[in-house]
């Protein structure tokens, strides 16, 4: 049985932040890979996924997933269309049955939701998506289905915390270059060794657009290993490819 945390803030929505538990994955992609993209066998992530509909009580067909290149993409999902297809990096959609689901493995999760005209939005925001405008584009996106963006309540799932995500000085200044402010998310400590938090920066980001209701869950996917995927985690350990978890929202 698949296992996901929840927020009261978007608790008018069936959602959930799925761990990665509960599934039938193997080895290093144990259990509840959702990702067709990995190595993984693609029969055992549709098993996996066809067991997230059902914790869902929904079709598997009306799980719907993109493929994911981090960009500031955004798509509209008015009907029922095949996974991992389109390209993108977020969707929404004001139609009910469809049920939208983003992957992650230290990239954050974002699930967004506007109760007064039920609209709902979903994220995959990485470094780049966040720096750049994922989390505009689709708050845009919302607005333009109807939704009120002073309504409009975003949740952080798990994701990679600043305490496990080192970087390099080209990085800092790749941010530092956009805006120069930027630096409080950044933690240089006494070995000049620098950490970067992602969280502060999406929150951050989302209130500059107009979203005041926010919540971060404040889980590391790569500490809590029995719970979480993580790309950074798998790499350091020489694991190479690793699972992804599922994060879903649907009106």
């Amino acid at each position: 049985m698949p296992y996901y945390l929840k927020s009261q803030l978007i608790k008018e929505f069936s959602h959930g932040f799925f761990l990665r538990r509960g599934g039938s994955s193997k080895g290093k992609f144990e259990s509840l890979n959702c990702d067709l993209k990995s190595s993984d066998h693609e029969s055992t992530v549709l098993e996996n996924r066809d067991l997230v509909a059902k914790t869902l009580e929904i079709e598997s067909k009306n799980l719907i997933t993109l493929k994911q290149v981090h960009s500031s993409k955004v798509i509209n999902i008015e009907r029922p269309v095949p996974s991992n297809i389109i390209e993108g990096d977020a969707m929404v959609t004001s139609k009910e049955g469809i049920c939208l689901g983003i992957l992650t493995a230290d990239c954050a999760p974002i699930l967004l939701a506007e109760n007064k005209n039920r609209i709902v939005g979903v994220i995959h925001a990485g470094w780049r998506g966040a720096l750049d405008s994922v989390l505009e584009n689709t708050v845009r996106a919302m607005t333009e289905l109807g939704a009120e963006e002073e309504q409009i309540a975003a949740v952080i799932g798990p994701c990679i915390q600043r305490e496990n995500y080192e970087v390099g000085p080209e990085f800092l200044d790749r941010f530092l270059s956009k805006d120069p402010k930027y630096r409080k998310h950044f933690t240089i400590d006494n070995n000049m060794q620098i950490w970067f938090d992602l969280p502060a920066l999406i929150l951050e980001r989302l209130t500059v657009i107009g979203i005041k209701t926010t919540e971060n869950l404040a889980k590391c996917t790569f500490t809590l290993s029995n719970d979480f995927f993580s790309h950074r985690r798998n790499q350091k350990n020489n694991l190479g490819d690793c699972g992804r978890m599922i994060s879903t929202i649907k009106i």
